[in-house]
């Protein structure tokens, strides 16, 4: 069973590589933003050299980090399982000999290593040479930033799964999806550096799922976690993805059962 979900997910990487003027006008618009952000983040640190912790330097690095993540962890506008279920689609998918959940989730591990390859280190490379952000020099980092990466990104596959398993009960799921996407986007830092929140509020985003997605690889890849607080961290990240997968895994059973009503 191993094997056909490792060629589930070897598929899902393959069949990305047929959409390389996608991904190139994709990768563009990530620089392009990615460029928009760094003159903005260079016009405030102006007035003001450190904000917690952050000079100039680590909040660029920060944002294309995040840059670089955004397709790996919230691709935009992902909505694939979600179009399944409205088209009947779906009935195809759970009619496979494997678990319904699992078999999503092989799918976009492929799909994640594909755009980690072509979007995530071209981006990042882009940052480098446009703002000279350098990368993290010390090695013993990159171990741990690649464990909290993969937490990362596994939380983002359950996370993409359960607002789009809503399609189930609800006939037009699509801007449901939005709003916990658009949501997602703000509470990683993607907008906005989370360390640079307000105390309070940032306190409360941290016990939210949102910061295990791509705030904690961050900090972790920019050093600014260590020891006991490194160790909590990974943990929360642990907490949420094995939450959020036991919920997205009985929402699978319940739906299951919907459908095999309304099929008989």
């Amino acid at each position: 069973m191993l094997r056909f979900y490792f060629e589930v997910a070897r598929t899902a990487f393959r069949r990305q590589l047929i959409y390389r003027w996608a991904n190139l006008s994709g990768l563009l618009t990530n620089v392009f933003w990615g460029v928009l952000l760094s003159y903005v983040i260079i016009a405030l640190f102006h007035s003001r050299p450190v904000a917690a912790g952050y000079d100039v330097t680590d909040t660029l690095r920060y944002s294309w980090v995040e840059q670089s993540m955004i397709m790996i962890i919230l691709p935009f506008g992902w909505y694939d399982l979600l179009y399944t279920i409205r088209s009947g689609e779906v009935v195809a998918d759970l009619s496979k000999p494997c678990d319904f959940y699992w078999y999503w989730f092989s799918r976009e591990c492929g799909r994640d290593l594909y755009y980690l390859l072509f979007r995530g280190l071209p981006a990042y490379t882009a940052g480098m040479l446009l703002f000279g952000i350098g990368v993290q020099g010390d090695w013993r980092v990159w171990p741990i930033f690649a464990c909290s990466l993969a937490l990362g990104a596994m939380l983002g596959i359950a996370f993409r799964f359960l607002y789009n398993v809503i399609a189930f009960w609800i006939i037009e799921a699509r801007a449901v999806a939005v709003l916990a996407g658009t949501l997602a986007l703000f509470f990683t830092g993607s907008y906005f550096p989370l360390p640079l929140f307000p105390a309070p509020l940032r306190a409360i985003v941290y016990w939210l799922p949102f910061n295990g997605l791509m705030n904690v690889p961050t900090e972790v890849f920019l050093g600014k976690l260590g020891g006991l607080s490194l160790l909590f961290e990974l943990g929360r990240q642990s907490f949420w993805l094995i939450i959020l997968t036991f919920v997205a895994l009985a929402l699978t059973k319940i739906a299951t059962r919907r459908v095999t009503v309304q099929g008989g």
